[in-house]
């Protein structure tokens, strides 16, 4: 099996572990309250963004990088049933996890394909990471369903221990940094796209579980929104390659996307509206994502460029996402993502501007 294959499996089985639980134990913290909420997903970031800045700094060895992080995701499996304790832990962990494996898997594809098809095989790579976030909170719902939120935790228990035994084959493998790393206008323009979309992204993921559960919505409309974030995610993924390899000037369609789903998350408490705004949340992301990456991972020192590449997420989580929570109720926290989607527009602009002056 090929290197890029093997990744392309542990991210699979990483989404699929994580997402197969993360709905429900949103859904269940709507008892904490938003502010609470928003300072466990900050804290969380912080913990993964200081796991990036750190990779970014001294490097990590695939082996141990990945045997820890499937580690983590599987031993903090049933934390959420101890209260905000365990909520707050889980959190931290399952990101510190995740950074690990994220930065490692998409290095490992930037140093082994030709930098001419990055947007593909990163677009590759979203579809398979989609299908997994697809099926996950299908099968997690179905769990939480019958047995509530200790059978979602279950699901995601067994597919952690499942990622802990496939990751062993990618040995050796080290993430190499150099001395210096000097940032491009072109990286800078990515980076703060991405940290727009993601604060719109991250908002509408976080707050509409819990807006849901305290409207008294369906737990279907949860399943309903974060199966149909990953599929619109994964089928506009190829068309978000073709962007990103033949088409960079196309980056500012998927703002407008995002602008659509943040005005629809307000009211997605049918089943069938939940999951049509996370089809559009998830296709603002899938048609983004190839030509930020491939932007990032086309600089000289790729593991240092991707690792700081992706922190924003982190830093959109430990700024946008408590500020939104803080603001007092989950409908306000969920209209302040209009905002965000204007500012990843403006980014995204910018970015377009550069990106026709670069061809």
């Amino acid at each position: 099996m090929s290197t890029v294959a093997l990744s392309h499996i542990i991210v699979f089985l990483l989404f699929f572990s994580v997402m197969s639980s993360a709905p429900y134990v949103l859904r269940e913290a709507h008892l904490y309250g938003s502010a609470a909420i928003g300072t466990a997903v900050g804290a969380a970031s912080l913990a993964s963004l200081g796991t990036k800045l750190f990779t970014s700094k001294k490097g990590v060895r695939a082996k141990y990088g990945l045997e820890w992080a499937s580690l983590l995701v599987l031993l903090s499996s049933f934390f959420p049933v101890l209260g905000y304790g365990g909520f707050f832990a889980f959190m931290v962990l399952t990101e510190v996890a995740f950074a690990l494996i994220l930065i490692i898997t998409l290095v490992v594809v930037a140093e082994v394909v030709e930098p001419s098809r990055l947007g593909f095989h990163y677009a590759v790579r979203g579809m398979i990471l989609s299908l997994a976030a697809f099926l996950a909170p299908l099968a997690g719902g179905l769990a939480y369903s019958a047995y509530g939120l200790l059978g979602a935790l279950g699901v995601r228990a067994a597919s952690a221990a499942l990622l802990y035994v496939v990751q062993k084959p990618l040995r050796g493998y080290v993430i190499k940094v150099g001395s210096g790393f000097s940032l491009s206008r072109r990286w800078a323009l990515a980076y703060l796209t991405s940290f727009f979309l993601a604060s719109s992204f991250l908002i509408i993921s976080t707050y509409l579980p819990p807006y849901q559960a305290s409207a008294g919505s369906s737990y279907l409309s949860t399943t309903y929104f974060f199966s149909g974030r990953a599929l619109g995610s994964g089928a506009v993924r190829y068309l978000g390659g073709v962007i990103a390899d033949a088409a960079p000037y196309l980056i500012f369609v998927p703002s407008l996307v995002m602008l659509w789903a943040s005005i629809m998350a307000v009211g997605a408490l049918d089943p069938l509206l939940s999951g049509a705004t996370g089809f559009l949340v998830g296709s603002s992301w899938g048609l983004a994502s190839p030509a930020l990456l491939a932007t990032a991972a086309k600089e000289s020192e790729k593991g240092k460029s991707v690792s700081l590449f992706i922190t924003g997420w982190d830093v959109a989580s430990m700024t946008a996402v408590p500020l939104a929570g803080y603001l007092g109720s989950y409908q306000l926290s969920l209209s302040s993502s209009v905002v965000a989607a204007l500012a990843a527009l403006a980014a995204s602009l910018a970015l377009s501007y550069e990106a026709r002056l670069s061809r």
